[in-house]
């Protein structure tokens, strides 16, 4: 099974591939749709961490090293 990435954009019902495919007519295929990360940061805001990531690596290569 081949796989074809490409980028779509939703207009009145139909999505619309940005790059043209090499498919047969009527072929079947699998979509799979997935919003842009960058999409939810405009309509919602920079995500807030919760933790600080500098300190999680620091405690997760002391509990690998001290293992």
């Amino acid at each position: 099974m081949s796989t074809i990435k490409t980028n779509a954009v939703y207009i009145d019902g139909t999505l619309v591939l940005d790059d043209p495919v090499n498919l047969p007519q009527h072929a079947r295929v699998e979509v799979v749709i997935r919003k842009k990360f960058s999409e939810f940061v405009k309509k919602f805001g920079e995500p807030e961490a919760k933790e600080d990531i500098d300190q999680i690596l620091v405690k997760n290569r002391r509990r690998i090293r001290d293992a």
